[in-house]
């Protein structure tokens, strides 16, 4: 039986065996004749089209993918560098004539991650607060926690927030500021002093705020600290036109020569003639609107032997009679006359002020509890503690017939949000053998509270052409670029060599 099997597999196999000799295959396998069933390599036919659908498909596939990544590396890039421009305006802080508080955040781009407007780790609770002042529910437009360790704010690291690198000289300030002094640990930002030499000085700080800040920081000469919209002697370098009103030249102090202001006059006033540089818009009747450097500090420390006090302030220019505002109790309200009380001092001759001195939280100082107090302004009451300490009505820097000015408007254009720590003795004797070096301030969150049924964010509040003033400021700050960026430019005529543009008053248009 096995070799029958055997037998049987040989007999297959023969079967499939093949001679060497191909011409005895019965096909003609010679590769110059066609093969009848091979017509990829021997087309038997001319038929078809040079343009098929599928091939139509394909080209214009290859050209959507093409378009696709000229746009990516071409249109992207200019929409990109377009964006960077409009962006820099950063966020600002302004009021309208009504003194509704607004917000601008123009152009601000969606940025992945935690940056938006809102930070993602505010807690939901803190969404809404009541207003201090009548109760009204306030809404949420503005947050910054600091929880994210290691920030850093040199120029372009941060949407919203920029350290500078100068000198704040305007105050005499004994150090130097320096973005590495800036950063957020545990929660918090934190700011700090160091005993350090720098820059031929002996003390390294920091100071922080939005983006483009520097420009408060840098150039504030014949801006600063006016808050004036009207055409008027109040716009006139000291006061004065042709010697007149008397009081700008009789009320100031013995040191001054009884002069009442040292101010060079409001460059970007209401009275600039047509066509000069000027950043802001135009009235309905065509004069401009008068564009200045406004100030309100939300606090500031105060030097004392043993109870800790802050300063609550505004800052102004043009100045009232000796700089004696209008404070009668129904301008200055104050909440507890214990703990708060008027400053004596209300200006000098390059600014007037209306403050108040309170006491603060005691325990929460560097070397204290370290707890954190709560500090803010709502137009514009200031806030010490978490509790309103007082309020300046706007009659109170309203005008004064005696020294022929209009009304300062209470801050209406707008403004920036700084946080500084330095050393200054400017105000008062500083026992330096007794400062504890670094010296830390910690800020725990920034918040922006709207009223809820007048919510305003963006760049055209009903009131105020924000969008105008902010893309012909650019313009202008295009035009002075090194005027707005050179910290050693501090004055418009004698360091940047401008002259100051022409005013209606003084000058003929």
């Amino acid at each position: 039986m096995e070799c029958l099997l055997n037998y049987s597999r040989y007999l297959a196999n023969l079967q499939f065996l093949l001679s060497a000799d191909p011409q005895t295959w019965g096909t003609n396998v010679s590769p110059h004749v066609p093969e009848p069933d091979d017509a990829l390599h021997n087309p038997t036919s001319n038929g078809g089209t040079w343009i098929s659908k599928q091939g139509f498909v394909n080209v214009g596939c290859l050209g959507i993918l093409v378009a696709g990544l000229l746009t990516l590396f071409i249109v992207y890039l200019i929409l990109n560098y377009m964006k960077e421009r409009h962006n820099s305006t950063g966020m600002v802080l302004g009021a309208n004539a009504t003194g509704e508080a607004s917000l601008t955040f123009c152009n601000v781009p969606e940025i992945p991650g935690n940056f938006g407007l809102i930070d993602l780790d505010m807690l939901k609770d803190a969404y809404n607060i009541s207003s201090w002042r009548d109760g009204k529910k306030l809404q949420l437009v503005f947050s910054d926690e600091f929880e994210q360790d290691r920030r850093t704010f040199y120029p372009g690291d941060d949407p919203y927030w920029e350290a500078v690198d100068l000198h704040y000289w305007a105050s005499n300030n004994l150090e130097w500021y320096n973005p590495a002094a800036v950063t957020t640990d545990n929660g918090s930002l934190v700011i700090t002093l160091l005993k350090k030499p720098s820059h031929d000085l002996d003390y390294e700080g920091a100071g922080y705020g939005t983006t483009l800040d520097s420009v408060v920081f840098l150039l504030t000469s014949v801006q600063w600290p006016y808050s004036y919209d009207a055409c008027d002697v109040g716009t006139a370098p000291n006061q004065t036109l042709d010697g007149l009103p008397k009081s700008s030249l009789t009320t100031g102090y013995v040191s001054t020569n009884y002069k009442l202001s040292y101010l060079p006059g409001q460059r970007l006033s209401q009275c600039m003639c047509d066509g000069e540089s000027h950043p802001s818009p135009k009235h309905a009747d065509g004069t401009y609107v008068g564009c200045s450097a406004p100030e309100i500090d939300m606090f500031e420390a105060q030097v004392s032997d043993s109870v800790g006090y802050v300063l609550q302030s505004g800052q102004w220019g043009p100045f009232d009679p000796s700089y004696i505002w209008n404070n009668n109790s129904d301008n200055l309200v104050i909440t507890d006359p214990t703990i708060s009380h008027l400053n004596v001092y209300c200006g000098g001759a390059s600014q007037e002020m209306t403050s108040v001195i309170s006491q603060m939280a005691q325990d929460c100082y560097q070397l204290g509890t370290g707890c954190f107090a709560v500090y803010g302004i709502e137009y514009i009451s200031w806030i010490n503690d978490g509790k309103i300490a007082w309020t300046l009505n706007a009659a109170g820097i309203g005008a004064k017939s005696e020294t022929q000015i209009s009304a300062c408007p209470i801050s209406q254009e707008p403004m920036y949000i700084l946080a500084n720590l330095g050393i200054s003795r400017n105000f008062r004797a500083v026992n330096m053998d007794h400062l504890t070096f670094p010296a830390v301030m910690k800020v725990d969150y920034i918040h922006v509270y709207q009223d809820l049924d007048h919510i305003n964010i963006g760049c055209n509040p009903n009131d105020f052409l924000t969008a105008a003033y902010i893309e012909t400021c650019l313009k202008s700050i295009d035009s002075y670029k090194e005027a707005y960026s050179n910290p050693n430019l501090t004055t418009w005529v004698d360091d940047y060599g401008q002259a100051i543009s022409k005013n209606s008053l003084v000058d003929q248009c």
